[in-house]
């Protein structure tokens, strides 16, 4: 009996190794280096003629806010608006 390497073997460890080396290695997407990772808050409260109570969510790292409130027929949330914080404040910052 040869004790000759087995070269299947060999070469799936190296087929796995380059993988792992290409997954590990490659550049980020774009959509990942350009958004950074929030810092959330959520406060209640209530809209004009808007039965449900809203729930107002910011996110601090990005300046954004949505508003949703839960629609009891579909069992899922809805969403009411959503600000960009920054565009808002350049705008303001115009109009003083």
């Amino acid at each position: 009996m040869s004790k000759a390497p087995p070269t299947a073997l060999l070469a799936l460890n190296a087929g796995l190794l380059a993988a792992l080396a290409y997954v590990n290695l490659a550049p980020k997407a774009d959509a990942q280096a350009a958004r950074a990772a929030g810092r959330y808050g959520i406060v209640g409260g209530w809209v004009i003629n808007c039965d449900p109570e809203v729930a107002y969510i910011v996110d601090e790292s990005n300046q954004e806010i949505v508003a949703v409130y839960w629609d009891e027929r579909v069992k899922k949330f809805s969403g009411i608006g959503y600000r960009n914080l920054i565009n808002d404040s350049a705008t303001f910052q115009k109009t003083r």
